[in-house]
């Protein structure tokens, strides 16, 4: 688990990597890594170069997602009962349960953030 604590309160996010060239060393292809930030618990993935940040916890029956798998269709697979979320609007493909909150990543000069609500 990464433990984080720069904000940048103007546009509350949190920058994770100095670089993205940083980001690519720290994470594998379909990796997913939990992130501490504050009391909160947010998972970082990455599919296909591009970066995930989503709740630590499913919302069916908040199991860690970090156990979790990453599909071709860019969906996180809850080991516990098989739901697929979708990395980008958190939908469940079904519909069987809420969406997973997901959180903006962006990706400058400036390094990797995640924006938090």
């Amino acid at each position: 688990m990464i433990i984080l604590m720069v904000m940048d309160s103007t546009v509350k996010r949190v920058k994770i990597f100095n670089n993205s060239a940083q980001a690519d060393e720290a994470f594998k292809e379909k990796s997913i890594r939990v992130l501490r930030i504050g009391d909160k618990k947010v998972c970082l993935a990455k599919v296909n170069d591009e970066f995930f940040a989503f709740d630590a916890l499913c919302p069916h029956q908040r199991h860690p997602l970090k156990e979790s798998t990453i599909n071709a269709f860019q969906e996180v697979i809850c080991p516990l009962h098989s739901y697929r979320f979708n990395l980008k609007t958190g939908a469940e493909a079904h519909h069987l349960c809420k969406p997973m909150n997901t959180f903006p990543v962006e990706i400058s000069e400036a390094g990797l953030f995640i924006k938090l609500y």
